[in-house]
């Protein structure tokens, strides 16, 4: 490390136990303003720094001081890291800024979407020995199970020689004919306007939609960037089923759509996947996960949580409402599914309560604030942290016996508000000072003698916020959800030291949110129906490069970015893609004990105080190899094959008609015609030595295979 490196980790580390002084604060904003790389080590620093003191409970200075000032004693207990700490040593400085860099790079991950080798995973995949397994009726296609010799194919076969060829439907930049280049020109997109916007109202969706339109084409226009063309029925649909539902179309739902000729298709579907239940579904599984983590580490009723965001999702109850409700519930955890929220972080004096509530919530990243001011944020302090923290003072963790089904005696929690006031709230600066706050949010204090629910209050403030914090929140994470990246990086970190892409877009979107009651599918109506949405991934180099925010650029939102499915997507389009092709019922594997044991062997619960966990799927081509190789796929692959080809030999176009259900059935699009070929030439291959029905069985095999594997298929494109 330089020594300029090495003073600014110094001065890092002084900024951190407020030592600094006025000449070396100048100099490290100086710093911090002159150089992005710097500023992105800092915030790294600044985490980092938050979750090694975390340890100590409320703070750094917790221990430090007794009332009398004195240094007081340190819990043989504790460890040597935060046990230096509290005794008031620094860590060193070069250390430091050595784990600030392994997290930045831990955190960066370069996913490929250009596709994979077909014919290396063909050629592999014959050599796969198979496996029975009688757990997997939940992935496998209800069909009998016939006799496979795959593993006679010959070695060493034409086929095992044929030039390498990659999946290219993401590659492709030509659209059917029918799409024209020129968004505005699209007859696909019913809501693209080309008339000056009016000043939308809640109660006027095309106009909400045409100002996203006209303000999102302001920054292609102000950046020099040509957004990509319209995508196909083939792309958008795949799409559209993803970000709604979770999960891909069937190939009769892809092909139906693709073959509607209506020119308002997109925005019906739309509107029926809305009210669709698997719509709720998703956010509801989308928002438990954000609420307590699938790992469910603290062991609170995962399914009641469940249940209560499906019925507030299916009902549409105003996002407001729901928020309400998760921070002021009370009750028994099993017969009240909100309380679980509260229940999973109210431990360690419910600092995890409150860093967890500011961020899902309000949009903003407060952990670090339990300790000292905010790095960016001047008006962004410690007490404001302890003052949301008080509102939670009063909220109870009791354990109940109940007898279950079977009879036998099992804990629930309760959830309830003490009947006394808890009085001020005590915390500790990294200088020892011990300090005190009422609850205060938005400028309103509860007095310390006031024995009305503190939370319910909070709730009531929220409502009547002037900035609008849980409406702003809730638009960011929703747009990024959407499109892959909020407005803000990250979408959880909302403030003055966070700049904000399209901050006249996010003001519009956020006052529209709140203006209709906080209609959760009315803003997933607008982003969805917006151009942006319509847009392919496919894009011109120039522009591809200008708008690069997995680069580190600001997102212009010219182009679809693809992105790795999650966990749970992943699960869901191979059960469809598997069930599909093989024309069996679709049924929802919401909940059942197969998807979750799949899903937590991605999820690392850390068991730190702010109750975090890493999900270590990341969507890779080897990692999606390492996960559809299980026995799982492998035994049901061949009862699929074996449904897809039961008529590939009834006509002269019996062959193609196996890959293309498959393509279409993983894919959600025809198979191209390099794919084609090596389909073709792996079925001649394999006739030379097998019985015609076992080859196109085995050819199928291993082009179903080939499709799970890609990046194509395991990303939201």
């Amino acid at each position: 490390m330089s020594s300029s490196q090495d003073h600014f980790i110094t001065l890092c580390n002084l900024w951190c136990e407020e030592q600094l002084s006025s000449d070396q604060l100048i100099e490290l904003q100086t710093l911090l303003r002159s150089d992005r790389a710097m500023r992105a080590t800092f915030v790294e620093f600044v985490q980092l720094h938050g979750q090694l003191a975390w340890d100590a409970g409320i703070g750094v200075g917790s221990q430090l001081a007794n009332d009398t000032g004195e240094i007081a004693a340190v819990p043989s207990n504790a460890s040597s890291s935060i046990r230096s700490v509290r005794q008031g040593s620094r860590f060193s400085p070069r250390m430091v800024a050595v784990a600030a860099v392994c997290l930045v790079l831990a955190s960066i991950s370069a996913i490929n979407y250009r596709g994979m080798n077909v014919l290396q995973i063909v050629s592999h995949s014959v050599k796969q020995e198979e496996k029975p397994n009688p757990d997997t009726s939940t992935l496998q296609p209800q069909a009998p199970q016939l006799a496979d010799n795959h593993d006679n194919s010959p070695q060493g076969s034409t086929a095992d020689h044929l030039k390498p060829l990659e999946l290219d439907g993401m590659r492709s930049s030509a659209l059917s004919p029918d799409v024209p280049a020129n968004p505005s020109a699209t007859n696909h997109n019913d809501t693209v306007a080309a008339a000056p916007i009016e000043t939308p109202t809640a109660n006027d969706d095309a106009s909400i939609i045409a100002a996203i339109d006209r303000l999102i084409a302001a920054g292609w226009a102000e950046n020099g960037v040509t957004p990509a063309d319209i995508a196909d029925d083939h792309e958008w649909v795949r799409r559209c089923y993803l970000t709604l539902t979770g999960r891909i179309p069937t190939v009769n739902e892809a092909a139906s759509f693709v073959a509607h000729q209506s020119p308002r298709k997109r925005t019906e579907l739309v509107d029926s996947m809305l009210e669709d239940q698997r719509f709720a579904e998703n956010l509801a599984v989308t928002w438990s996960n954000l609420l307590i983590g699938r790992s469910n580490s603290r062991g609170v009723n995962q399914d009641a949580l469940f249940d209560f965001l499906l019925k507030q999702f299916s009902g549409n109850r105003p996002w407001m409402e729901t928020v309400g409700d998760l921070i002021a519930a009370e009750g028994r955890s099993d017969q009240n599914g909100a309380t679980n929220f509260l229940l999973a972080h109210l431990n360690d004096k419910a600092t995890p309560a409150t860093a967890v509530t500011a961020r899902l919530f309000l949009g903003q990243q407060v952990q670090c604030t339990q300790c000292h001011d905010h790095p960016f944020a001047k008006d962004r302090h410690q007490d404001e942290f302890w003052s949301l923290n008080a509102f939670f003072k009063q909220a109870e963790r009791q354990t109940l016996m109940v007898e279950n089904a079977d009879g036998k005696p099992q804990p629930v929690w309760i959830l309830k508000d003490s009947p006394k006031s808890p009085g001020m709230t005590f915390y500790d600066t990294l200088r020892g000072q011990k300090k005190a706050v009422l609850p205060e949010f938005d400028g309103h204090v509860m007095s310390a003698d006031d024995a009305g629910s503190r939370r319910t209050e909070l709730v009531r403030l929220l409502a009547g916020d002037s900035h609008q914090l849980v409406a702003q929140a809730m638009v960011n994470r929703t747009w990024s959800q959407v499109f892959g990246y909020g407005f803000t990086n990250p979408v959880d970190d909302l403030g003055p030291h966070n700049p904000v892409s399209h901050p006249e877009l996010m003001k519009l979107l956020t006052k529209s949110f709140a203006d209709s009651n906080y209609d959760v599918r009315r803003l997933m109506r607008w982003l969805t129906l917006s151009q942006t949405f319509q847009l392919s991934s496919e894009q011109d180099e120039h522009s591809f490069t200008s708008d690069d925010p997995q680069e580190g650029g600001t997102p212009l939102f010219s182009r679809a970015y693809p992105r790795s499915m999650a966990p749970e997507q992943v699960y869901d389009s191979i059960r469809i893609a598997i069930r599909s092709a093989a024309d069996q019922p679709i049924d929802s594997s919401i909940g059942s004990q197969h998807r979750r044991e799949w899903v937590e062997q991605f999820v690392q619960s850390y068991g730190t105080d702010e109750n975090d966990e890493q999900l270590t799927f990341d969507g890779n081509i080897s990692q999606a190899m390492l996960l559809m190789n299980g026995e799982d796929i492998q035994s049901a692959i061949p009862l699929t094959a074996a449904e897809v080809t039961k008529s590939a030999h009834e006509g002269p176009n019996g062959v193609s008609r196996s890959l293309e259900r498959i393509a279409m059935a993983t894919l959600n699009r025809e198979p191209s015609e390099g794919e084609e070929k090596v389909f073709r030439n792996r079925y001649r291959a394999l006739s030379r030595s097998l019985p015609a029905d076992q080859a196109i069985r085995t050819a199928t095999e291993d082009m179903l295979w080939a499709y799970l594997n890609s990046s194509e298929f395991t990303s939201v494109h």
